[in-house]
């Protein structure tokens, strides 16, 4: 079996920074990711607290530019997803669906994963309109769309699709947990509508074109018939594929400088592109200070 020093789970902004750092130190890391470079990042309205960027960036604008900085330093990018990450006691072993393989040193930057709505039922046929994040749909032009949640994931998506859609913000509490910023813009905008203290009960009259919401708004009933459902009500470390025995001794591999948590995985409800590079940086130089004695 093929065996690698490093091994980088997740080409978000913590893992590219990693792989682009331990490449100009002259370790070639296998990097896998399941979907596209970038991580959430390509859900992003408009980045303004990325430095360099004064003028801010659209996040899709800014995962194509870590695609080409991969590509540019010479790193391909396996797209796989990783089923499972266990450890013999001496070497890691990272399995996909079409191969495995050992690696010394595994840098976990596999992000998060959506929280789905608690008690709601999905309907048969109600998944095809329903989703988690907007990259897949943000092309879409004249939708009715509803967004469930009420922080800053959500408040930025109803922003990325209000440009050619009609959104409705359904805000479970009295007020809003987002930035006050975008609670601002998504007032300014005509095509945003906030509703507080608004929950689905039901998703009823599944049909091709979409659903129909039926919702408790106040103290009153109300239905709502929408194309597009945007489910934003949190989200939790990507951990799904990890074995028990990783689990088990996670705090000893991370002491023996085997195993790195970096970016979202690790950082919770902290989801900024900034502080993932800071911690793919500091990943990629503690293991060249731990691999240099060995190469130079």
């Amino acid at each position: 079996m093929k065996k690698e020093d490093v091994t980088i789970i997740g080409a978000g902004p913590a893992g590219v920074t990693a792989a682009i750092q331990l490449k100009r130190s002259g370790i070639h890391p296998v990097i896998v990711e399941k979907e596209k470079v970038g991580g959430l990042v390509k859900n992003a309205h408009w980045i303004e607290n990325y430095p360099g960027f004064p003028g801010g960036i659209d996040g899709v604008q800014l995962a194509s530019l870590f695609a080409m900085h991969l590509d540019g330093a010479g790193l391909d990018v396996l797209f796989e997803e990783v089923v499972r990450l266990d450890h013999d006691g001496g070497h890691f072993l990272v399995e996909t669906a079409a191969r495995r393989w050992l690696s010394g040193i595994v840098i976990l930057s596999s992000g998060t994963k959506p929280k789905y709505f608690p008690g709601l039922f999905i309907p048969p046929g109600a998944e095809q309109h329903i989703f988690h994040e907007v990259y897949p749909i943000r092309d879409c032009v004249g939708k009715r769309i509803a967004i469930v949640g009420a922080g800053d994931a959500a408040f930025d998506y109803a922003l990325n699709l209000a440009t050619n859609n009609d959104v409705t913000i359904l805000n479970r509490s009295k007020e809003a947990r987002c930035l006050p910023l975008l609670r601002e813009r998504a007032n300014e905008s005509r095509r945003i509508t906030v509703l507080d203290r608004a929950t689905i009960r039901a998703i009823t009259n599944v049909s091709p074109e979409g659903l129909c919401l039926a919702c408790q708004l106040h103290e009153k009933q109300a239905s709502f018939h929408v194309n597009l459902l945007v489910i934003a009500v949190g989200r939790e470390p990507q951990r799904d594929f990890i074995s028990e025995a990783i689990t088990a001794r996670g705090d000893e591999l991370k002491r023996g400088e085997k195993l790195y948590e970096i970016g979202d995985v690790r950082n919770g409800a902290f989801r900024q592109v900034a502080l993932a590079v800071g911690d793919g940086m500091r990943a990629a130089m503690s293991i060249w200070d731990k691999l240099k004695e060995t190469r130079l």
